[in-house]
């Protein structure tokens, strides 16, 4: 590469790095509940993830995908300081183009557990990846740990993100996470925070007109979830349910019968519902029931 072209890659990067920490967070802020939960949280909703998901995204996900050709392809000619942003997110608008494939390539490969073998322990990738998981995961001396599985030739299992996240969610008193979680992490980029800034904005909207006016100001009975259930499903896989599991914390009126009838419309069976809403169904069977009780 001439001098010309790695600065153009190195501001081509800037920008790509950039809107992927801007978009995910303001995701990951739109969806986190602002009121105390009932009950335990998923991980992913708490404000303590936020810092800890855009490291991952800066030094695990960000390096690979500015490593595949069909990415680095897309610096062509842009004046990527001026114009970039913008030309990025026609880019983006895309749903099959090489930023997000690469980014799924980039999660499914530190999601789940790899064997490292004596000879390959020694190679740029894993070490890369073992000093990535050390940093962000507060290991020290990964060096000395790493010295005697090797020395061993038997090798050495190097944990994914899938088992030190969990790990880390149960220390710190959290839901641990479903191993199908990669998909929240795969979906926060291809929502723009301005559609879920719609979706929360019109829900709550629904709710305030079916519970809080009156007369021919009222919506009619069934809107909050009439409107919960379309963003549930025209959002990506657990974006949704965790739209929804917001609302069940911030919204007074989405208690626990709420939810509760909210997911038998939902699902057909309750096996369906713990597999097509594992968050939202544990966290209704542990909401306090005092609405249950206020009718009785």
């Amino acid at each position: 590469m001439t001098a010309n072209e790695n600065e153009k890659l190195d501001q081509f990067a800037a920008v790509l790095l950039t809107e992927m920490l801007e978009r995910t967070k303001k995701n990951m802020e739109l969806l986190t509940p602002d009121q105390r939960p009932g009950s335990t949280l998923p991980f992913a909703l708490t404000s303590s993830f936020q810092d800890l998901y855009a490291e991952l995204i800066r030094v695990g996900i960000f390096p690979v995908v500015l490593s595949r050709r069909p990415v680095r392809a897309i610096v062509g000619d842009v004046d990527w300081p001026s114009e970039g942003r913008e030309y990025l997110l026609t880019v983006l608008d895309d749903r099959s183009n090489a930023i997000f494939t690469a980014w799924d390539y980039a999660w499914d490969a530190l999601w789940d557990e790899r064997k490292v073998g004596a000879d390959s322990a020694a190679s740029a990738a894993p070490a890369k990846k073992k000093g990535f998981f050390s940093s962000l995961f507060g290991r020290k001396g990964p060096e000395k740990q790493e010295a005697k599985p090797s020395e061993s030739g038997e090798g050495d299992v190097m944990a994914g993100l899938y088992t030190m996240l969990t790990q880390l969610a149960e220390k710190r008193g959290y839901l641990p996470l479903f191993h199908d979680d990669v998909k929240v992490f795969k979906g926060l980029i291809r929502v723009k925070p301005g559609r879920l800034a719609q979706a929360w904005k019109e829900i709550t909207q629904y709710h305030h007109q079916e519970f809080y006016l009156s007369g021919n100001e009222q919506a009619k009975p069934g809107v909050t979830s009439d409107c919960l259930q379309k963003w549930h499903y025209n959002l990506p896989d657990r974006i949704g349910e965790f739209l929804v599991l917001k609302a069940a914390v911030d919204m007074e009126h989405v208690d626990k019968t709420f939810v509760g009838k909210y997911i038998r419309q939902s699902a057909r069976t309750q096996e369906e519902a713990e597999k097509g809403m594992p968050y939202l169904s544990i966290y209704w069977k542990a909401m306090p029931a005092r609405a249950i009780a206020q009718q009785s």
